[in-house]
């Protein structure tokens, strides 16, 4: 296989470029119209440097709960990590006291010098917002406006949001939070077309992102089932927002940040994907990176259909060795020529960023 730049398979292709800031968050000019979701569990270092060289517009940490934060339980090193070429990077902040927020920012922006910090207003998971975090903020708003002051007077960086549209269907009250927000610092909103009580269950609406994109003054970021770049651009159009949040989708094919319907994606650029992300997440997990890389293994396989059995002997296995010994069988049969080369393309195309 040669260099050339032509000979690349499309993934390899720079993603769109845009001349001039897609929209600002504050002073920062933000370039390109998709974005990662900031997900636990799934937002770490190398998955976020993955998807911000496939074209994510900017890189948001899994959260930070800032009780744990300021108790000085044992934190992962990753929830904080990032390389220079994520920027702009913001560190997502989760609690539901306003001044241990503003107290936890100011120290983690001493030693870490994000460019933004996002407040979770969204995130549904039951030990969470059973404690007036996350979404169980919405129910409170003056104590949203209080955290966006003290946390904005806290650090030299923007603010943004990330919030749902209620707490549930009898408290659709997104646009007074949104107001709230915006009137207090936040410097661009990002609105989940879901309930917290919905979870991710059921549609989302996007409605109420053409809403907020009408009466605020704010960038808007829409978030909530798109899965293909052809709902990436329905939801664009039909709202106005200035951008798009793929959550779930982004796992099982990352290419979505270039444009890109999984189905474009070959067997080649999967596998050079795969070996690259697993080297890339061993410092990040000294237990090893077998286990928390299985959830991402298992999305990457899907859409070929493999018998259940094969799937599973490949999702079980305890050792590296054992691990992609099955992973190289099961590409030679989808039809990679070259293993090596394969991933030696994908790592050019890392590094040659």
């Amino acid at each position: 296989m040669t260099s050339n730049a032509d000979s690349m398979p499309p993934a390899h292709q720079e993603p769109p470029s845009f001349p001039s800031p897609t929209f600002r968050i504050s002073s920062i000019p933000i370039f390109g119209k998709l974005i990662l979701a900031p997900m636990d569990g799934i937002s770490d270092p190398p998955f976020r440097l993955i998807t911000r060289r496939l074209g994510s517009a900017f890189s948001l940490s899994e959260f930070i709960n800032t009780l744990d934060y300021d108790l000085h339980k044992h934190y992962q090193h990753s929830r904080f990590a990032f390389q220079p070429r994520e920027r702009p990077f913001g560190i997502q902040l989760l609690d539901n006291d306003p001044q241990r927020m503003a107290d936890c920012a100011a120290e983690i922006y001493a030693e870490y010098h994000p460019d933004f910090f996002d407040i979770n207003l969204g995130c549904a998971t039951s030990r969470v917002a059973s404690r007036g975090a996350g979404v169980g903020l919405m129910r409170t708003p003056e104590k949203v406006a209080q955290i966006f002051q003290l946390v904005s007077r806290a650090v030299p960086v923007p603010l943004t949001a990330k919030m749902r549209l209620g707490w549930d269907e009898d408290t659709l009250n997104y646009r007074e939070i949104a107001e709230i927000a915006a009137a207090n610092g936040a410097q661009a909103i990002a609105l989940h077309g879901r309930t917290g009580k919905m979870a991710f269950r059921g549609k989302a609406r996007w409605e109420p992102i053409a809403e907020l994109k009408a009466c605020l003054p704010v960038p808007i970021i829409g978030n909530g089932d798109v899965t293909t770049p052809a709902l990436a651009r329905q939801m664009l159009a039909e709202t106005g927002c200035d951008a798009v949040m793929i959550g779930r989708a982004a796992k099982a094919n990352p290419w979505i940040f270039s444009w890109r319907e999984r189905s474009e994606v070959t067997p080649d650029e999967v596998y050079g994907l795969i070996r690259y992300q697993y080297q890339a997440m061993q410092p990040y997990y000294p237990e090893g990176a077998i286990l928390p890389f299985r959830k991402f293994l298992k999305a990457y396989l899907e859409p070929y259909a493999l018998p259940k059995r094969s799937l599973q002997a490949i999702l079980t296995s305890k050792r590296e060795d054992q691990l992609f010994k099955r992973i190289d069988h099961l590409f030679l049969e989808l039809g990679v020529l070259n293993l090596n080369a394969a991933e030696t393309d994908f790592d050019k195309f890392m590094q040659n960023w």
